[in-house]
């Protein structure tokens, strides 16, 4: 992890076929406020599977100058991803009973703004940036193993990413959370129940949060520059 001279960014962080890189310090605020502040400077909104890299990476190195910082955010607060959770209940419905997951939802007055009906049609059109996972994968605590098998983390952070998070699990002393939903129940919110996508260190108890029921006010996250040869080679 480097820093380059001028605006300052985390270059070179090894991202599937290419590189990625940061603006760095990351910003802070909810959920819509920090996706604000990402937008006007210009800089791309870090998907899952970008967070998935860079969080690795710091674990890398971990007593480095920036990678430790990056990591006490884990600990002491969150990290935000752009992946927006919409989960459906059971119903006649060709997609029903489980997680639509969305790369960089709208956002409306500062929360997440996911439409069911034209995401069963991205879906059914095969777009890239919309996924759906049926109830009935492992949520709670699991082994890494488990978790990096998962088939919502795989929808979540693709292949790689799922790899890098359990690995970064596996620093911990106590095996990974998965905070999500067995089922949502139709009486509660016909259209489904959208909640954000969250990284951090479980209130603290050396254990791994990837969170997918998200509703917190304040949350970090670094901002990915749209226009260096490092974001160009991903």
């Amino acid at each position: 992890m480097k820093s380059k001279i001028g605006k300052p960014y985390l270059t070179e962080i090894p991202h599937e076929e290419g590189t990625r890189s940061f603006q760095y310090p990351a910003f802070r605020g909810g959920y819509g406020k920090v996706a604000e502040q990402i937008d006007k400077d210009g800089l791309q909104r870090p998907t899952s599977p970008e967070t998935a890299s860079l969080v690795y990476d710091a674990f890398q190195n971990p007593k480095g100058e920036y990678e430790s910082k990056i990591i006490k955010i884990l600990k002491d607060r969150w990290l935000w991803e752009f992946t927006g959770n919409l989960y459906l209940p059971k119903s006649n419905e060709e997609i029903n009973n489980g997680v639509i997951l969305e790369t960089n939802p709208k956002i409306t007055n500062g929360r997440l703004n996911m439409n069911r009906k034209s995401l069963i049609e991205r879906l059914q059109d095969n777009d890239s940036l919309v996924k759906f996972v049926p109830f009935g994968y492992k949520i709670g605590e699991q082994t890494n193993s488990e978790l990096r098998k998962n088939p919502y983390m795989i929808a979540r952070y693709g292949e790689e990413g799922a790899e890098k998070i359990a690995e970064v699990a596996g620093k911990y002393k106590k095996n990974p959370f998965l905070g999500n939903f067995e089922f949502v129940d139709e009486s509660f919110d016909r259209d489904g129940k959208t909640k954000m996508s969250i990284l951090n260190d479980h209130l603290g108890l050396s254990k791994l949060l990837i969170d997918g029921w998200g509703d917190i006010d304040d949350g970090y996250a670094f901002g990915v520059c749209k226009d260096t040869e490092e974001s160009k080679k991903g």
